[in-house]
């Protein structure tokens, strides 16, 4: 990267009379602007290229490549200059504006300009440049461009993130080649809920997947050391900014929840207008309620990592693993939603995990190995594919050989389609660096998580093995046992 810098630096008196005294000024900065530069990278450290005084302001342009970065060079030059100037010609420094700020990037990026910052992209033969324009000293001081290209990606080749098949289970035959969905609202097993992507699951199907659910307890959680927990599904908007990539990347993903205010005076007239028109007064009603403060829990994991944020633990006391299997877990598809297996309102078993590196990739796998040979006794046609989560999707954190994630995909007859059950992941460092988690002694550690989609097991079981009980492997029909009256 090369950063190349006009920056606008206002003082309280004029300048005039002081060019010598500042050029000596802005020459013994140089090495505080090269401070911090690796031994051997000086080069890339920020230098002053030209300068101009103009009345009151000091016009200064500065160039940089990737190590003290131009704007941060012009907060140390602008120090300098504040208390020299202070000190033997009492000028205070009022303003710092930056009417363009080019940044050069080699290769091929995904670049976008957030708002409220302005500026505009040039793509040419090396790369894309990024011009920001009319920055404010908050801007720098904040760190808003350095967050601006921490979540700078480079383009992936299209091939990288194809899913890769890494193993499959044998090919069962399947009598049943009909919607689940459709066949169980048929005969009573589900209703459609007025909310759209959302299923009331009754006497059988209620049945199914909490038998599911037991056997991957059972067969899965218990045997590998997990510990029950009962998370929150009401996740603060605070906790949920530290999540990587879902407030920051997929924020048209997730359920807002406003509160409102424990007055009930600030409802009469919402109440007043439905009495009389028999309609919710929807305008009213956004009046009254509060900015969104909460999010419906669309990872599930959410408070695992919030038990341990800010904190340190000792390696001497992890691995810790947790899984909850304690409520919903929503996601807006939109226009995606589709029968049962893509809802917004959905049943999921979620193991999460906190170790050392190794430890965490040995529990994934674990998992994973595990859920396989459930679903080989579920009588289930399977495969796993090596994917990309969309939180490493751009700028893959890779470590030697280690893959992020593991998917586990159940073949579904009448689409002759597959579809994703589970998703098995190692989020490296990724998490404990955003919920600021650290190892006592400085040693490192990961975080990982199993999510297991049970109302998609649920529907890919049928898919396969239809709705006669009569047909359903012994695992599952021992399991529900008495129940089993209810699903004839």
């Amino acid at each position: 990267m090369r950063f190349f810098l006009i920056a606008e630096v206002r003082f309280s008196k004029p300048l005039s009379g002081l060019n010598e005294e500042i050029s000596k000024l802005l020459g013994d900065s140089e090495p505080l602007l090269r401070r911090g530069a690796p031994q051997g990278k000086e080069e890339e450290a920020c230098r002053i290229k030209n300068w101009e005084i103009r009345g009151d302001y000091l016009r200064v342009e500065l160039e940089s490549g990737r190590y003290v970065r131009a704007h941060d060079g012009l907060l140390r030059l602008c120090k300098n200059l504040s208390q020299q100037l202070g000190r033997g010609h009492r000028i205070g420094l009022r303003e710092i504006r930056v009417p363009q700020y080019q940044i050069k990037l080699p290769g091929l990026w995904k670049v976008e300009i957030p708002h409220p910052l302005e500026g505009e992209i040039r793509e040419t033969e090396e790369g894309v440049e990024l011009v920001l324009k009319n920055l404010l000293e908050k801007h720098l001081r904040e760190r808003w461009i350095d967050r601006l290209l921490s979540g700078l990606r480079e383009k992936p080749k299209e091939e990288e993130f194809k899913p890769r098949v890494v193993r499959q289970g044998a090919i069962k035959s399947s009598k049943f080649n009909q919607d689940p969905c459709h066949v169980g609202v048929k005969l009573g097993w589900i209703k459609e809920f007025p909310g759209r992507g959302q299923w009331i699951y009754l006497g059988p199907m209620a049945q199914l997947v909490w038998t599911i659910e037991e056997l991957i307890v059972e067969e899965i959680a218990k045997p590998l050391g997990f510990q029950e927990a009962m998370f929150p599904k009401l996740i603060p908007l605070q906790v949920m900014q530290k999540m990587p990539g879902y407030l920051d990347n997929v924020p048209e993903g997730m359920f807002y929840v406003c509160p409102p205010p424990r007055d009930p005076k600030a409802f009469e007239r919402f109440k007043d207008e439905l009495r009389l028109t028999r309609k919710i007064p929807s305008e009213e009603l956004k009046n009254i309620v509060k900015e969104p403060a909460y999010v419906l829990a669309p990872a599930q994991c959410e408070p695992f990592y919030e038990i341990f944020s800010g904190k340190h633990v000792r390696l001497e006391d992890l691995p810790i693993k947790m899984y909850d299997r304690s409520g919903w877990t929503y996601r807006w598809e939109g226009g995606g939603v589709e029968g049962l297996t893509r809802t917004q309102e959905f049943r999921r078993v979620e193991f999460v995990f906190l170790a050392e590196p190794s430890m965490v990739v040995k529990i994934r796998d674990q998992v994973l190995d595990k859920s396989v040979e459930l679903a080989d006794k579920m009588g289930l046609t399977w495969r796993v594919l090596e994917a990309t989560p969309f939180y490493l999707r751009e700028g893959v954190e890779r470590k030697g050989e280690i893959v992020a994630t593991y998917d586990l995909e159940i073949f579904l007859p009448f689409k002759k389609n597959w579809l994703e059950v589970g998703s098995y992941n190692v989020h490296m460092q990724k998490f404990t660096k955003s919920f600021k988690i650290k190892e006592s002694k400085g040693r490192e550690i990961w975080t990982g998580c199993c999510g297991f989609g049970t109302s998609r097991w649920a529907c890919a079981f049928l898919a396969q093995h239809g709705f006669d009980f009569g047909n359903w492997p012994a695992l599952v029909k021992n399991k529900i046992g008495k129940v089993s009256e209810v699903l004839r």
